[in-house]
């Protein structure tokens, strides 16, 4: 069984952009045209605050603080899908359990912050940013995760889903 990350779930300033896969664009080579660009979750609007839950029961891979996704959150999931699951949680603002623990579904896990790119945003831009991952510590581009549709079987792009 599996609930999404916070109590209203709904995609930040309902943008596919912030949605998952090739779904930004950026001008990489400097020509003037705009190539496809991936992003590797859902951010979901959130103020900063925001308390942050368990989408499935499972232990806590890892808690860091680093780079553009600033305070983040890894958790290794116990759910019957094909390979592993683990479920990654950016921009946080503090984090409420510690590395190894185990957590239940549903339990808070965090709160939403600024960190990380995120402090750089404006206040209307604060967001969750949530992947559905296949390993724990994926690289660059969309290796390593999936779509959190494939998990939740819904996405909240225009209309709020509650936990």
């Amino acid at each position: 069984m599996m609930r999404f990350p916070l109590a209203r779930n709904i995609i930040r300033r309902q943008k596919l952009s912030n949605t998952f896969g090739m779904v930004r664009q950026a001008d990489t080579d400097r020509d003037g045209d705009l190539d496809p660009k991936p992003h590797q979750g859902w951010d979901f609007e959130a103020t900063p605050g925001t308390p942050c839950f368990a989408v499935a029961a499972g232990v806590v891979e890892s808690v860091v603080n680093r780079g553009d996704y600033g305070l983040q959150l890894v958790l290794k999931l116990d759910v019957p899908v094909a390979g592993a699951a683990f479920a990654f949680y950016a921009h946080l603002g503090s984090t409420a359990v510690a590395v190894g623990s185990r957590v239940a579904l549903g339990q808070q896990v965090a709160t939403t912050g600024r960190s990380g790119n995120a402090e750089r945003l404006s206040s209307h831009e604060d967001h969750l940013h949530f992947e559905a991952r296949t390993i724990a510590h994926p690289g660059f581009g969309l290796e390593g995760r999936i779509t959190p549709f494939k998990w939740f079987d819904v996405c909240p792009l225009h209309e709020a889903v509650t936990g």
